[in-house]
């Protein structure tokens, strides 16, 4: 690998993988867009290229000279209020990437997908890469949408693209610009998580996601990655961050079918603004559909060690800290002993 494109190089899991790359001496292109938040690129050494996933011409001058596309930017929907637009602003443009660089025929098209698309696994095992869902799941736009974008990747396989996806769980780590994953920990620590719903999640450091990403490039096409990193439940987890930072978990737990219509009520009032609401419809379908993940294949094949999970908090709550979201470690401790 020489020269890769990240599409989505601004985002969360895009600027920790600019991050890998660099590190291993591949020459880098971000694509970007117009209102793009583009302030962590400013001191990394890349190319940008403005190209988005509705401009295929964009896309293929993008890829031009690049042996690698990595698509990390794929559509996410911020509310699960409607299947069909939600399906229709995602599938086409993962097409006209897949497209894209069918054209510009790259040596590898690394896409990064979500344990979400995996389906239950049969009793007695952990869920892992061999559990595909053979329907579109129902009951969830989140899971829903990224499982039919997952199918147009493997579609462009099928006509020679080379495709190796990734499948990781709930990121958290630094580059967190817009809060995504991590937000739990902000809401537990400055209290504003009005209730939960219990469940089983997947933690992974972002960090280890782009190093598996990178190594991946390398992959047979055709491979599949789980990167779930830690099994918890949501209630453990939220105790977790509780004990190491502060803050407050809810004490109010209620059942799947309460959380759901909870969650899409608060979406329902918050989208006329486009306003983020405490916990998301999507948060609660992951949570109420969560399972334990295997990544022996990421750590067999990609050498992959996954780091400790209070570690990995460690990182995450220090970067929310640096943007003033919650208190420093240090400057609670100090305020607790004063």
């Amino acid at each position: 690998m020489k020269r890769a494109l990240v599409i989505g190089g601004t985002g969360f899991i895009g600027v920790n993988l600019v991050d890998a790359l660099l590190a291993e001496g591949v020459a880098v292109r971000v694509t970007t867009r117009p209102g793009s938040a583009t302030l962590l690129l400013r001191k990394r050494a890349v190319e940008r290229a403005p190209a988005s996933l509705e401009e295929p011409e964009a896309l293929c001058r993008a890829m031009d000279g690049c042996d690698t596309v990595f698509l990390t930017g794929a559509y996410y929907p911020r509310y699960s209020l409607d299947l069909d637009a939600a399906l229709a602003e995602g599938v086409p443009g993962v097409k006209n990437a897949c497209d894209a660089a069918l054209a510009a025929g790259v040596e590898r098209f690394v896409y990064t997908s979500t344990i979400a698309t995996l389906a239950a696994a049969p009793a007695g095992r952990l869920a892992d890469e061999r559990d595909v869902m053979a329907e579109m799941p129902t009951g969830s736009v989140y899971r829903a949408v990224k499982w039919a974008m997952e199918q147009e990747v493997e579609a462009a396989r099928a006509r020679g693209l080379p495709v190796v996806t990734l499948l990781p769980g709930g990121c958290v780590g630094p580059n967190d610009v817009r809060v995504g994953t991590g937000a739990f920990i902000v809401g537990v620590v400055r209290g504003l998580l009005p209730w939960l719903v219990d469940g089983t999640v997947n933690m992974v450091d972002v960090a280890d996601v782009a190093k598996a990403h990178v190594r991946a490039a390398r992959a047979e096409s055709g491979a599949r990655f789980c990167l779930g990193g830690h099994d918890m439940q949501i209630r453990a987890l939220l105790e977790r961050v509780q004990r190491r930072y502060g803050g407050r978990v809810p004490t109010l737990e209620l059942d799947p079918e309460e959380a759901r219509a909870r969650a899409e009520a608060d979406e329902r009032a918050a989208a006329p603004k486009r306003e983020r609401v405490p916990v998301p419809r999507e948060m609660v379908d992951l949570i109420t559909t969560g399972q334990p993940v295997s990544n022996a294949r990421a750590e067999r094949e990609l050498g992959i060690e996954f780091t400790p999970l209070d570690e990995a908090l460690d990182r995450a709550h220090a970067w929310f800290a640096k943007l003033k979201l919650v208190p420093a470690v240090e400057s609670r401790r100090n305020h607790e002993h004063a």
